[in-house]
């Protein structure tokens, strides 16, 4: 096999909790990830040339570890100790910077696919030890199915129960940091941190909203309909839903320059295909 397209699904969070920081600068988190059928497309080719090259649909080829896919195949390469040469392409669909773990679901299945297609024949455990070296989220799309997570998001218990929710997803259309967002939380006083950890199903969505104030008050006006949540450290905010005409009443009050898309959860990744 010279060539294999996979699906990377995008996630939830359907609540988040920071636990605190640890010595090491790492936050401990208590998180509920749910796999969605929002995907990015990756197409990962062998070549003859004797480098790694990574294409999107959004911008220039990017060959260097300011990627976090070329970062995962050259992580791959160096924990076999052989060179791996290979062409990325990916067609995005997940938001940049929108909480959905687009960047993470692109590392696991760079993984995953240069394991399988190179033939290389680590298991499910030892990409998932690779993938935290990468982000905290990534261990996740290996294990690929629905979790309850804590530590750095690396421990996962699989989440057993159906879910058969439709969500419906909105993009304000800006990217939201993670790394500052966590700054954010770090600079609260015990007692802030405290209250939000009692108060709030997600850190992140009051220092979220303090610093988007247009994306607040539109918050709190579609709270009055819908229960919506932040994704991870957003930019997403989403909602599970069961009627359709409430749901297009809801699409009127939000701005003209956001993005929507109606997704419905998957009980397990498509990537699982390709592991061991």
């Amino acid at each position: 096999m010279d060539s294999l397209t996979l699906d990377c699904p995008a996630k939830l969070n359907l609540n988040l909790s920071v636990l605190g920081k640890r010595i090491d600068g790492m936050h401990e988190i208590k998180t509920r990830f749910q796999l969605i059928n929002l995907f990015d497309e990756m197409v990962i080719k062998k070549t003859t040339s004797k480098s790694i090259s990574v294409k999107t649909n959004l911008g220039p080829s990017v060959d260097d570890n300011k990627n976090i896919v070329f970062t995962a195949i050259k992580l791959l390469s160096d924990h076999i100790g052989k060179k791996i040469y290979c062409e990325v392409e990916i067609i995005k669909h997940i938001p940049m910077g929108g909480g959905l773990g687009g960047g993470s679901s692109n590392a696991a299945a760079a993984l995953i696919g240069t394991n399988f297609i190179f033939k290389l024949g680590l298991s499910a455990q030892e990409l998932m030890q690779l993938g935290e070296k990468l982000g905290a989220d990534v261990p996740f799309f290996i294990f690929g199915k629905n979790a309850f997570a804590s530590g750095t998001g690396e421990i996962l218990i699989e989440e057993k129960k159906y879910i058969d929710d439709k969500y419906l997803l909105l993009f304000p259309q800006i990217h939201s940091s993670t790394k500052e967002l966590f700054s954010k939380w770090d600079d609260l006083n015990k007692s802030a941190q405290e209250s939000i950890l009692i108060n709030e199903e997600n850190s992140f969505l009051p220092i979220f909203l303090d610093q988007n104030q247009d994306i607040k008050s539109i918050f709190h006006e579609l709270c009055k309909s819908n229960s919506f949540k932040l994704s991870g450290t957003g930019s997403t905010i989403f909602c599970a839903y069961n009627d359709v005409n409430e749901i297009e009443k809801t699409l009127k009050k939000i701005p003209s320059k956001w993005r929507h898309s109606f997704c419905e959860p998957l009980q397990c990744s498509p990537l699982l295909t390709y592991l061991k």
